[in-house]
């Protein structure tokens, strides 16, 4: 029995209505066994706020949170009113009658006292002059359905018995209700399935009350789905006619202007009217025309999951969209989908239904669990507008997922387009499983503010630990920030600002630094405080040795922190001054500089009037980024066209008695603009060990060389300038040894290589990233056609960038592809295409079985800012044919995700003491073709 898989609402001019599956804990109470797959990637918390609940308790085992609602009656009397079925009570000789409890709310206030419905146990008929027990109130379930409407509380109890009055020994479920009207002032019993109708043939099997809700205008709807061999049945009637039709001596009443829908066709039995599936009542004047029929299932217009899915266990309505029309949300918490080794998995599913027109139902979205087992969509809630956007938003349990099956509830967004398909907030219960589930978010309820402060809040039942958990919401900032460098080009020969350095002063490259922060919001304190860092060349960090090559001029540091106060609706500044360190202190030139802007709102500031803090927007960009470049010496247009040549004096040499050897080198740039991160590199043989430099001017005399091994080959690495200047000449003499020459006449090679540094980018995507095999339901085609019968698509995506300020050559781009495994076919090369000049060639036939390609163009993706692309290399794949498919059936292998081994290569020319020049990879243009010497574009890069 349940009373929150969606009780009846009516909205504007329509009722959407579902009941519950009968019995409904214990199906969904066994689990076998459950899988948890990787947690939600979204942000952690948003403005729910689940660090400080209130947490309600009830009696242990008396599933306590099984149902829960609102209960305002006025802006000073706010409460929250829990249901708890299987509660014992004062009631003499009643066991697990039920109870509901009031528990009013103010901060820090979380006690509850029980509601005295009805306290006269169960009641007697006089038949034959003889006195008979005429209902049965142990295991009635009451409180198994709680709603609330002003001063009035309705609570039922589903599988309240009643002994008819033949004299018969058995009894009939009937299910009975009762109203609490102006604030428990007076109780009234509501059951209008207890009539002469018995049997499962009448009312007799009815359970009323199994849902319940209020229409706006204050009318009492219960759903019945066991009336009449389980058609169901609903039934209305104005609460005031209720009040004045109870009279405690009577078992039977008649309400007037009651109205229900009565027996239809016996092909109508077992159809759970106001139990399983979802119904729509029609539009509101037609209700007394049609109340034999008032309620139709939606076979033609919901596109109905098969019954073992369970769609229709949770109905909510909200307009989502704010189009003005109530829009449908449908749970099926048993659905199944094949996990990754093509196994039925059940995670459960909600259907998203916009309503275009009156009743006309369009299916937009299908919202998927992650969690095997966890019963995704149990419950539905609306929320109404959580985050103050104009949309209304939901809320959707998964009650036995998490970690120890705690249980989450998923909040989802609305927006124009309907529901957003990645929940802005995942709220995990505490409480782990024991015997009895927690079941954390099987009852819901929102849409209502109980502690006034503009925002609607949550209250979520666990009735498997006997608790109850109200969250508020909290009210939220958004915000809008900027970050400013100007010029973005820092100018080394520029030194327009100076630092203090003890009692030196020293001129410094400087540039100027601003930045600026706004707020605003809906019901905000006057003033609000943050946190704000401001991190220099911040992904310098990240790298082994790396050193930041800016500072800021008032403190020296590369982190500026502060504590700024912005008055809602405001807008504050803040500006000051960054320079470049000597360019002696750090080796690289050619990276952007980095400067970044974080800001949080101050964790340690006040709470507000309601006991809340306010919390950014999860929309809101808390990170903003720009850059700045150093100026190189590359001309006006700042692009460099170095030329590097290296020359050596001899191409022989010859050893005498000592084993050593000078290799004298000449290194020249001739061309425009220097070489950035210029270096020599040689290889030195097994036989010889480098001992020296011999210097043969004072150029030569700042020559550092540096020896090092990898993968065990011994290398020089000579530091020839940063920049490398045009029209350098250096000439230099290496010293080395040659002990462990033992044959007179093999010869000793060296390796020279003059190069300098051209940061370059691969960037690469795999679309999807992820094939499983054998596909689900895949069926071979003996004579393939067209692309579609060879297997699914995997479409790579290559970009290359050379990022400057130089060319390389004799670049290739090189791409292994496993075309089978075991000798068995798995990758079937269907057709490749590039962007730039790119010259492909492959050792593989490409689609040579000549299958027909969809028209659809193989989009390169660009991944550049501010740059020109110089090249794109996209590789699209499918997965081959019948074989591969037997292949990983027989020996049940799956392919868990496709990686890129990608190997890049620039071609070079080894020296054997000879000189040798570099051709050109033109570089992409990073910051335009004119130069600007104070505002040049800056170009996302990061470095090689």
């Amino acid at each position: 029995i349940g009373s929150e898989c969606s009780p009846l609402k009516l909205y504007t001019s329509f009722l959407f209505c579902l009941s519950f599956c009968e019995s409904r804990a214990p199906p969904l109470l066994k689990l076998s066994r459950v899988e948890e797959l990787p947690p939600f990637n979204l942000c952690a918390a948003f403005n729910l706020d689940v660090e400080n609940p209130t947490v309600y308790s009830g009696p242990n085992g008396s599933y306590f949170g099984y149902s829960v609602e609102f209960y305002l009656t006025n802006s000073s009397s706010v409460s929250v009113v829990i249901g708890a079925p299987k509660a014992n009570t004062s009631q003499r000789n009643i066991t697990e009658g039920g109870s509901v409890y009031y528990c009013p709310w103010s901060l820090g206030q979380s006690e509850c006292h029980n509601i005295e419905f009805d306290n006269q146990g169960d009641r007697t008929v006089t038949l034959n002059n003889t006195d008979y027990q005429a209902e049965v109130k142990s295991h009635q379930w009451f409180g198994a359905t709680v709603r609330s409407h002003d001063d009035t509380i309705l609570a039922c109890a589903p599988l309240y018995s009643w002994r008819t009055k033949e004299d018969m020994p058995q009894s009939d479920t009937t299910g009975t209700c009762y109203l609490s009207v102006k604030n428990f002032t007076k109780f009234v019993e509501y059951a209008p399935c207890r009539t002469e109708f018995i049997n499962e043939g009448g009312q007799g099997y009815c359970q009323g009350g199994f849902s319940a809700d209020f229409t706006k205008d204050g009318k009492v709807v219960l759903g019945g789905p066991g009336s009449f061999f389980w058609q169901g049945q609903v039934i209305s009637a104005a609460k005031e006619e209720i009040i004045k039709a109870y009279y405690p001596g009577y078992f039977m009443q008649s309400v007037e202007g009651q109205i229900q829908t009565r027996q239809a066709q016996l092909k109508y039995d077992d159809s759970y009217r106001g139990k399983i599936f979802p119904l729509i009542i029609l539009p509101l004047p037609l209700l007394s025309t049609h109340a034999g029929f008032l309620c139709r299932l939606l076979e033609s217009e919901l596109r109905l999951g098969n019954m073992g899915s369970y769609f229709g266990y949770a109905v909510a309505t909200a307009d989502i969209n704010n189009d003005g029309m109530v829009d449908l949300l449908v749970g099926a918490p048993m659905y199944m989908t094949r996990g990754s080794d093509s196994r039925l998995e059940e995670v459960g599913r909600v259907y998203v239904y916009l309503q275009r027109g009156p009743l006309n139902l369009e299916p937009t979205l299908n919202l998927t669990g992650t969690q095997v087992f966890g019963r995704f969509g149990s419950t539905i809630a609306a929320l109404g507008d959580l985050n103050q956007d104009g949309y209304n938003d939901v809320a959707i349990s998964c009650p036995f997922g998490g970690d120890d099956k705690q249980g989450l509830v998923l909040i989802y967004n609305g927006f124009v387009g309907g529901l957003r398909d990645t929940p802005s907030q995942v709220i995990a219960g505490q409480w782990a499983s024991g015997t009895v589930p927690a079941s954390f978010g099987f009852a819901l309820r929102g849409a209502k503010d109980l502690d006034m402060n503009g925002y609607p809040d949550l209250i979520v039942g666990a009735f498997g630990v006997d608790k109850t958990v109200l969250y508020r919401s909290r009210p939220i900032v958004n915000t809008s920030a900027s970050l400013t460098v100007y010029p973005t080009m820092i100018n080394p020969e520029e030194k327009s600002c100076s630092v203090n350095n003890g009692n030196t002063t020293i001129p410094v490259s400087c540039v100027n630094l601003s930045f600026c922060l706004s707020a605003n919001g809906k019901y905000l304190p006057d003033n609000l405080d943050f946190q704000v860092e401001v991190q220099l060349d911040r992904l310098k960090h990240k790298q082994k040795g790396g050193v930041k090559r800016a500072l800021f001029v008032d403190s020296q540091q590369t982190v500026l922190t502060r504590s700024v106060r912005v008055r809602n609706r405001e807008r504050v500044c803040h500006d000051t001054k960054i320079y470049l360190r000597d360019d002696k202190e750090f080796r690289d030139k050619l990276s952007p500089i980095y400067i970044s802007l974080n800001f949080s709102l101050d964790p340690q500031a006040a709470f507000d009037s309601h006991g809340l803090r306010p919390i950014l927007n999860y929309q809101s960009t808390e990170l903003i980024e720009q850059k700045a470049q150093i100026l190189l010496d590359c001309g006006e247009d700042n692009i460099c066209v170095p030329d590097l040549k290296l020359a050596v004096d001899r191409k022989e040499a010859y050893l005498g008695d000592d084993n050593s050897l000078t290799l004298t080198f000449n290194a020249r740039n001739e061309g425009e603009g220097g070489a950035y991160e210029a270096e020599l590199y040689v290889v030195l043989p097994p036989e010889a060990d480098y001992s020296g430099i011999h210097s043969f001017s004072l150029l030569s005399l700042s020559l550092t060389c540096s020896y090092e091994t990898e993968n065990q080959t011994r290398y020089l690495s000579c530091d020839l300038g940063n920049p490398m200047k045009s029209g350098t000449s250096l000439w230099a003499g290496l010293r080395f040894t040659v002990p462990r020459l033992k044959d007179t006449r093999k010869t000793v090679q060296f390796e020279l290589q003059i190069r300098s540094k051209n940061p370059l980018q691969l960037q690469k995507i795999s679309r999807p990233d992820k094939v499983f095999f054998p596909p689900p339901n895949w069926k071979v085609s003996k004579s393939p056609q067209v692309e579609q019968d060879i297997g699914p698509a995997v479409q790579h995506v290559y970009e290359l960038v050379n990022k400057g300020p130089s060319g390389i050559s004799h670049t290739v781009l090189q791409l292994s592809c496993p075309l089978s495994v075991q000798g068995q076919g798995l990758l079937y090369p269907l057709e490749i295409s590039t962007e730039g000049p790119l010259n492909c060639t492959t050792n593989h036939s490409i689609n040579y079985m000549q299958l027909k390609v969809s028209n659809q163009s193989l989009e390169c993706i660009l991944m550049y800012d501010g740059g020109k692309l110089f090249e794109c290399f996209n590789v699209y794949v499918n997965t081959c044919l019948q074989k591969v498919v037997y292949t990983f059936a027989r020996v049940r292998q799956v392919l868990n995700s496709l990686s890129h081994d990608v190997i890049f290569s620039s071609n070079f020319f080894c020296f054997f003491l000879s000189p040798s020049q570099l051709g050109f990879f033109k570089r992409s243009l990073p910051y335009g073709t004119a130069m600007e010497k104070a505002q040049l574009k800056p170009h996302a890069t990061s470095e090689a």
